[in-house]
């Protein structure tokens, strides 16, 4: 084959190749927030596990995880505010936020493990259908809010140490939220918990808060007091102010199962 004619189909590959790398840094994904504070954490992102840092930067589909003695907070980018407990797993399955809320904003989570506390920002703020937390029990959405979620899968344990019930246990801490099942939405409002045993069934409201349910909260709480230390300088860089901070709540025995709450009519297409 003409010397000639190799070298240019070995540079027309060049050139292609060149092309297809230009446009994966393009399609590089969105930055969704930054890592306040991390102890035992990675991000699993395209099949690797990056060990965190405070400072590090979370991208869009990003899976988060944390060890049997870790912890992770992060603020987003829209400024709301994530901690994970030890031993969890949080999938960013689509983040997108242009510094605004224009209609475009998207955060739609998954907790496939363990327990978080967060308080939202601004995605999901005017339209509440482009944020939701998915979990194998039910879907969480919100109406402006603080809360705290824990899903037990066989290791969580009442006051009294005997084995809890497995499913997703929720608790508010301010505003409102929304869980939703297969049998309907259900409303909790600022100071209630609410229990989902299965996706095919109503979800519960309890009495109080279950004693896993409050560590995780009062965790995120200390954990907080440390990251004004570990962030201050990221956070002169950011705008917007810090969100309050969850209010840790008050120590209860082990809550009563009560009725369920009524469950609310999804509105008709026009309304």
């Amino acid at each position: 084959m003409d010397t000639r004619v190799m070298t240019s189909k070995r540079l027309t590959v060049a050139l292609i190749l060149s092309v297809l790398a230009f446009a994966g840094m393009s399609a590089r994904a969105e930055i969704a927030g930054q890592v306040l504070l991390a102890s035992d954490a990675v991000a699993v992102r395209a099949g690797k596990a990056l060990p965190l840092k405070p400072g590090m930067m979370i991208e869009d589909k990003d899976t988060l995880r944390t060890g049997k003695t870790g912890n992770l907070q992060l603020r987003f980018t829209d400024n709301s505010t994530l901690s994970l407990r030890e031993d969890s797993e949080f999938a960013i399955e689509e983040y997108r936020f242009s510094g605004r809320a224009d209609g475009q904003e998207r955060a739609f989570y998954r907790l496939l493990k363990g327990g978080l506390s967060t308080i939202t920002g601004l995605i999901g703020h005017i339209q509440r259908k482009n944020y939701r937390i998915d979990t194998a029990k039910a879907t969480i959405g919100i109406r402006g809010t603080e809360f705290t979620l824990m899903l037990c899968q066989g290791g969580c344990l009442n006051a009294d140490g005997s084995k809890a019930r497995d499913g997703l246990y929720g608790g508010v801490n301010g505003g409102i939220v929304a869980a939703t099942t297969k049998s309907g939405e259900f409303r909790f409002g600022m100071g209630e918990a609410f229990f989902a045993p299965s996706i095919d069934r109503s979800v519960e409201k309890l009495t109080a808060p279950p004693v896993f349910l409050q560590q995780a909260a009062a965790s995120s709480q200390s954990s907080g007091a440390e990251n004004v230390e570990h962030s201050e300088k990221a956070e002169r860089a950011e705008k917007g102010g810090r969100p309050e901070k969850v209010e840790r709540p008050e120590k209860v025995e082990r809550p009563e199962r009560v009725e369920r709450p009524e469950k609310v009519e999804r509105p008709g297409k026009g309304r």
